[in-house]
């Protein structure tokens, strides 16, 4: 039997996996928190073959930055990034950090057991992109890169002063990337278009730094 570890912070999809892993044949759960940091823990102190791992979860590590350094420690656990989070630059960040595959809960084709079979197996799975999503009248894909960084500093709830520092430019560049996001999605305000953002799943608030 395999030995599988899940980390999932939302009761609903934890219950969701204890229940496939559970009604399986060659599973069998050994532990399921909600703490990508204390993964790493339980990977040091316990046989463990798979890694369930959600990208957000409590703590200060999100679930890729997790599975990264257990990964570098342990390279022959298995590792599933499962979220529901269609934020573009998760699956690079995935890819990256070493895991074996990705898996969306609410958007993929195959099952989620099928993919950690064939993960198990020594497959990959990844998908082809990230699920575009669409923000008023425009898509998650029509953004560029420094467009998202503000996006998730405005999501934190950031002034423009403030996003400036962190970003090193100018308040005027800031004020003109958010003025081009609000025209091209048709939200009247950043306060309304950080709302949509988060609740459509593109992109979550930054996890606090322990030391701010």
């Amino acid at each position: 039997m395999k030995q599988v570890l899940i980390v999932e912070d939302q009761r609903m999809p934890r219950e969701n996996m204890e229940r496939i892993i559970s009604d399986s044949t060659s599973y069998e759960l050994v532990a399921s928190i909600s703490s990508a940091e204390l993964a790493v823990i339980k990977c040091q102190r316990q046989h463990i073959d798979l890694v369930l791992m959600d990208v957000c979860t409590t703590g200060s590590k999100d679930g890729i930055e997790a599975a990264a350094e257990i990964k570098k420690r342990f390279p022959r656990i298995k590792i599933i990034i499962v979220t529901s989070m269609v934020e573009v630059g998760y699956l690079d960040r995935a890819k990256g950090a070493g895991v074996d595959s990705f898996w969306y809960k609410d958007v993929s084709k195959e099952t989620l057991i099928d993919v950690i079979d064939r993960t198990m197996s020594g497959e990959h799975i990844f998908p082809d992109k990230s699920p575009v999503v669409q923000l008023g009248r425009a898509t998650s894909a029509e953004f560029t890169a420094k467009e998202i960084e503000v996006l998730r500093l405005v999501c934190d709830g950031l002034e423009y002063s403030e996003i400036a520092e962190k970003l090193c430019v100018s308040v005027n560049t800031v004020k003109t990337h958010v003025s081009h996001i609000l025209q091209r999605t048709g939200y009247t305000n950043k306060t309304r278009l950080a709302i949509a953002v988060t609740n459509k799943k593109f992109i979550i608030p930054s996890i606090p730094d322990d030391n701010e």
